[in-house]
């Protein structure tokens, strides 16, 4: 018998011992259940180097973390002992940008609140200096400082470009660098003008004179995909550019073509100290520091940080019927018992170090998707942990699904065998791929432009029709602009390698963000975009959206809809989980609390999953009948 057929069957006879006439009862009432901090790991780590109020030298290092804002810690070179600066603006979370200044100034862009941050290590506090350019700014990309001392900040969203002056303690903001592209990252050139490197479509070099405004590209204008382009100074503070279209160094307003560019200087040591770098164990990489002396001598240092915690990003049941889930920079997997409450990090199990999108179990095994890269990778529950790339690794890395995909936004196994993946492609571009991977082979493949300048978003197995039905979204890469207005749900004929049907609904979509093949082969989803979020079902057979229904409040959750035990749906809005008759799409609330689902997760027992924040959560829905 086929594996669709015993699928079938297996469910036919959960349903027989779950339905209505078994001895299970719905919880009334059911309160969420706070089972626990699986990761409490750090993000946009950066060392470096300064004296203390002692005139010691100290190791400083920027970090970033979910459960509250970024920190800087002190740590001491020879015993380890570190001291934490926290940040104090809300949602200063990430320092995605910072600068060791001539000064001894340590200043630090926060990722989302778009404050810029001086860290004094004579005085040993962390200042917030304010907002970069309020209402403009949320991600600052880099800094720089020119010769006077003043700070340059160029950001994400707008390619903004912001100078700091500490003399005066007032910012000067010169606005958008780039009329379409989004990201800014600036370098001060030897001659005091600003070379802004911008991304990410069409990555350039607009060169700025910040006395006169006068701004225009200089040097050759790449596409994103086809070339590369990158922005090098050297030793004497020139900038280079270094691309595929050619090597050039940027005097004034000029582009001086050159054979090489020369090579970015080395970090110099500091004091005696050559360098650092993070050496512990997968789960826990930023608790061991090694510190490099100009004598040659190592020193392992052991760093005891407080940590807030790390957002969970997905959920999913496993092969053996655990919880296992993905935290979000960093990528940790995580599992959850509840036999024993075991609640545990396993650490890296991906190359790529962003989030799992998704997961699926094939053969026995779990299958990891994950950002950034749309990266593969393999994990056996039965076989010992220990994260690679080679044949005996568990976690195996099986590398990026394909040259586009960037968020593997669903994955699917099981259809001729194979783990799908639908995703959203690399930052600047259009046309997220459907890949699939075959694991008896190593095979695999991507169908390019399926969705023209569409993404792929979600996938639902439909196996009496021997279909896959995608969901797309009209995003494209980060830092890029739709070109699309309207979402589709097409019907994969994965033996014809073609479409079978393509089609929309009667209302502006934006994404089809979640999709679930019922046991009758019909398909219910979720559409978000145009006024308001709806409900779907839609039937293969006659290729018709046969009804629509308004959800309970709340946005509605990416591949938010699980099936229950009991021939329902389960599904989640940020502040509901509710549960949907399939056949009149009539939802009851189960639990409604203002922004308290976050990711939607499984049913395991009588348990459904979700995370708040950093939280792994459940409520009960099923108890025996007395």
């Amino acid at each position: 018998m086929k594996k669709t057929g015993l699928a079938l069957l297996a469910f036919a006879a959960v349903l027989a011992a779950c339905g209505p006439s078994s001895k299970v009862a719905y919880v009334e009432n059911p309160e969420p259940r706070t089972i626990g901090v699986p990761v409490k790991s750090v993000n946009w780590v950066k060392t470096h180097f300064a004296l203390n109020a002692d005139k010691q030298p100290r190791i400083y290092i920027t970090m970033g973390q979910q459960g509250d804002n970024l920190f800087v810690a002190e740590v001491d070179p020879v015993t380890g002992s570190a001291k934490q600066y926290l940040g104090t603006v809300k949602n200063s979370n990430y320092p995605t940008a910072t600068l060791m200044s001539r000064s001894g100034m340590l200043y630090i862009g926060a990722a989302y609140a778009g404050h810029l941050y001086r860290f004094d290590p004579q005085k040993e506090a962390l200042e917030d200096l304010g907002a970069i350019n309020p209402g403009k700014v949320e991600f600052p990309c880099a800094i720089d400082e020119d010769k006077s001392g003043r700070v340059w900040v160029g950001s994400y969203g707008t390619a903004d470009l912001t100078a700091f002056d500490p003399k005066t303690g007032e910012f000067q903001r010169f606005g958008r660098m780039d009329d379409v592209d989004m990201y800014n990252y600036p370098i001060v050139n030897a001659d005091g003008l600003v070379c802004n490197k911008i991304m990410m479509t069409k990555p350039k070099c607009v060169v700025l004179d910040p006395q006169t405004g006068r701004k225009e590209v200089v040097g050759p204008v790449a596409t994103k995909g086809q070339d590369t382009l990158d922005l090098r100074k050297d030793a004497q503070g020139w900038v280079h550019i270094v691309s595929s279209l050619g090597n050039f160094k940027i005097q004034g307003f000029k582009a001086v073509p050159e054979r090489q560019a020369p090579a970015a200087p080395a970090r110099p040591p500091f004091q005696d100290i050559k360098d650092v770098r993070f050496v512990g164990p997968d789960a826990e990489p930023h608790k061991q520091l090694e510190v490099q002396m100009v004598n040659g001598d190592l020193r392992t240092l052991d760093l005891n940080l407080e940590l807030a915690g790390t957002d969970i990003f997905y959920i999913h049941v496993g092969p053996d019927n655990l919880i296992y889930g993905s935290s979000i920079l960093p990528l940790h997997l995580f599992r959850y018992n509840p036999e024993t409450g075991e609640l545990v990090d396993l650490g890296k199990a991906s190359s790529a170090g962003g989030e799992a999108y998704s997961m699926a179990n094939l053969e026995g095994k779990l299958y990891i998707s994950a950002y950034t890269g749309a990266t593969l990778s393999v994990y056996d529950p039965t076989k010992p942990y220990a994260f690679g790339n080679t044949p005996e690794s568990n976690p195996r890395d099986l590398g990026r699904m394909d040259k586009i995909s960037y968020r593997p936004r669903s994955t699917l196994a099981g259809p001729l065998g194979r783990v799908w993946v639908a995703s959203i492609p690399d930052y600047g571009m259009w046309g997220g791929p459907l890949s699939w991977y075959d694991p008896a082979t190593g095979e695999k493949k991507a169908y390019y432009d399926i969705v023209g300048d569409a993404s792929c978003y979600t996938l639902a197995d439909l196996p009496q029709s021997n279909l896959i039905a995608v969901g797309t979204t009209i995003q494209a890469g980060s830092g890029a602009t739709p070109k699309v207005s309207q979402a589709v749900l097409f019907l994969w004929d994965y033996r014809a390698e073609k479409k079978a049907w393509e089609g929309t609904m009667d209302r502006p979509v934006e994404t089809f963000n979640a999709l679930l093949g019922l046991p009758d082969g019909k398909l219910l989803g979720t559409v978000t975009g145009g006024d308001k979020p709806e409900l779907f079902l839609f039937n293969p057979a006659t290729r018709v959206f046969e009804k629509r229904a308004d959800l309970p409040p709340g946005a509605p959750r990416d591949l938010g809809l699980t099936l229950g035990p009991d021939g329902k749906v389960y599904g989640f809005t940020k502040s509901c989980l509710y549960r949907l008759d399939p056949g009149t799409l009539q939802a009851t609330e189960i639990r409604r609390q203002e922004d308290e689902f976050e990711i939607a997760g499984p049913i395991l027992g009588s348990d459904i999953y979700y995370a708040r924040g950093q939280a792994l959560k459940s409520v009960t829905l099923f108890q025996p009948k007395k």
